[in-house]
């Protein structure tokens, strides 16, 4: 059964994110003193008193916005509140009752769900006389802080006795991360898996700022796709928002089991791509590359085949990584991600028994071993798995120093041809062992 959803709206840099973050019990949304920050919906699973529920972020509603990309947001909040079974709206003590306040208050009368006003940057017995100017709205307030947590207990014990009946427990889905350099299609790729407009899409790159959670399912089994902030050159990274979403997108990368590198076909690889993939091999995630934009590429000039191997010559430490050409606007090979991705997973989780690794090693050492050592030879007595997610080999030797990083790079090229491993980083660990 489907978990509570529980929204939080109200006008920018009103605190919707600190209480988001308090709910959650984790940053998970950007905190900056600055107005505008969330844009999309950012969920996270929360829980009060022994009831689960889901907890959403939204963007700051703004009266009659002159910029589109104001308007999705005012269209992802209301998105938000459609799907929400209880609404927070969170105002602002130190600015009193705003124009804003009021037309969004009216919005929200027109849904016909419960709503607790919240009235935030309440710190202590003394700013409560501030209260005074939203007793006009003639609703009950419950007065906060969700800086330092004044007030926070009696607001969710209220709203945790009006919640529905849902599921508890936690949700254990594979967590598919999409990465890539700004506008290269990465909120457009998620809008397209989830099959509805979960994110801003916007032709300014960087409209994502924070990661973004979704849930996503395909033929019954379900998937939670991140979001994450397109990562820039680092002399672009100078605002503390962006260096913090940038270390935000290096800890979803570690914490997925498989990460969508986004690519702009149409523009081919560069250097950003580059370090991007490498982040990824250094989290040792399992990955797919995707070239997207392919439908704007002029096939006659360039081929499949040609750019894959010009993606294995840029990032040639990947090429156990499969290359998928998409187009996320059209949907093009768009719904052939799944089934790769859950190969992927199976591949990462794999253990191989004892005696078939040794009968590969004696195999392969058959044919190519070792280079002497000091003018000796090096002898390699058994291999045996250790790990997985990656998976993770240790090699038994009579020379550690005789094992160089060449012949280890054989090794997993003989290991992948027998095991596969398709999509996940493998790792060789060398022990001496004296006989």
């Amino acid at each position: 059964m489907q978990k509570p959803i529980i929204a939080i709206v109200g006008r920018p840099n009103v605190g919707k994110s600190t209480l988001f973050n308090r709910m959650a019990r984790k940053q998970l949304a950007v905190i900056e003193d600055f107005p505008g920050i969330t844009r999309d919906r950012i969920y996270g699973e929360a829980s009060w008193d022994n009831k689960s529920f889901l907890v959403v972020d939204t963007g700051g509603f703004q009266h009659e916005p002159d910029e589109d990309i104001i308007r999705q947001v005012n269209k992802q909040l209301l998105l938000a509140v459609e799907e929400a079974d209880i609404i927070i709206l969170l105002l602002d003590a130190e600015s009193g009752v705003l124009p804003h306040d009021l037309e969004l208050i009216d919005k929200l009368r027109q849904y016909g769900k419960r709503v607790f006003y919240a009235v935030n940057k309440i710190d202590g017995p003394r700013k409560e006389k501030a209260l005074y100017d939203f007793y006009s709205l003639g609703v009950d307030l419950f007065p906060l802080s969700a800086l330092n947590g004044n007030g926070y207990e009696e607001l969710m014990d209220s709203i945790v006795s009006s919640l529905p009946e849902g599921g508890d427990g936690e949700t254990l889905y594979p967590r598919i991360a999409i990465a890539g350099r700004p506008n290269v299609g990465k909120s457009t790729l998620v809008n397209s898996l989830l099959g509805k407009e979960r994110m801003i899409v916007s032709p300014i790159p960087g409209t994502t700022r924070d990661a973004v959670d979704s849930v996503c399912s395909y033929y019954k089994k379900k998937y939670i796709i991140i979001d994450t902030a397109g990562i820039r050159r680092k002399g672009r990274m100078a605002k503390s928002v962006e260096r913090y979403s940038f270390l935000r997108t290096l800890k979803n990368i570690e914490n997925s089991e498989v990460v969508l590198i986004v690519l702009d076909a149409s523009e081919g690889i560069v250097e950003l791509d580059q370090k991007i993939a490498g982040l990824v091999f250094n989290a040792k995630r399992g990955a797919v590359i995707l070239l997207n934009k392919w439908d704007i590429v002029d096939k006659n000039i360039l081929s499949v085949k040609d750019v894959e191997e010009q993606v294995y010559q840029k990032l040639w430490f990947m090429r156990y990584a499969p290359v998928l050409t998409i187009s996320a606007l059209s949907k093009q090979r768009v719904t052939k991600l799944f089934p790769l991705v859950d190969k992927i997973i199976a591949e990462g989780s794999k253990r191989i028994d004892t005696h078939a690794l040794n009968q590969f090693l004696i195999n392969t050492l058959a044919s190519h071993e070792p280079p002497l050592y000091k003018g000796r030879r090096v002898k390699i007595y058994y291999i045996t798995q250790i790990k997985i997610n990656p998976p993770g080999f240790v090699i038994f030797t009579n020379y550690k120093d005789g094992i160089k990083e060449q012949y280890i790079k054989f090794l997993e090229s003989k290991l992948r041809e027998r095991f596969s491993f398709k999509g996940v980083p493998v790792e060789f660990y060398v022990r001496e062992k004296k006989r």
